[in-house]
């Protein structure tokens, strides 16, 4: 009886400390919203492709890129080292785009609703600059 208890207390702590390979894909928007997305698509993989996160959300406006990943929790403690990395990837393969990364939660909140919106192409065009003007100057401060 005994064995079998250690066993089991083996086996719950040797497969609650394995690590779980997640993929997690970004909402690729593309040609289906009111402006071709697929810089951002892109420039989302580049993100991703950072081993420090986990998911990223963007959007794309004539020659301006924004993005907002979502961190992993111990990794937060670098933010502006994961900025300015992932800034200079995109800005590599986006030479004549401005890019905008920000790692604010709020950013990354707002900018995943306007991403929904232009996929489901319920915001127009008018209202999108607009959003994006805003989220811009949050951005900035």
């Amino acid at each position: 009886m005994k064995r079998i208890l250690i066993i089991c207390i083996f086996l719950l702590i040797a497969s609650g400390c394995g690590q779980r390979a997640q993929t997690i894909n970004p909402l690729q928007v593309g040609e289906e919203a009111i402006v071709p997305q697929h810089e951002a698509d892109e420039a989302k993989q580049i993100l991703l492709s950072m081993e420090e996160i986990l998911e990223v959300v963007g959007v794309s406006n004539e020659k301006d890129i924004y993005l907002a990943p979502r961190v992993k929790q111990f990794d937060r403690f670098h933010l502006n080292d994961i900025r300015k990395r992932g800034h200079e990837n995109v800005k590599k393969r986006f030479p004549d785009y401005t890019v905008h990364v920000s790692t604010d939660k709020k950013i990354f909140i707002e900018l995943g609703k306007l991403e929904k919106e232009l996929k489901q192409r319920t915001i127009s065009k008018k209202r999108y600059d607009a959003k994006l003007k805003d989220l811009e100057e949050k951005m900035k401060g």
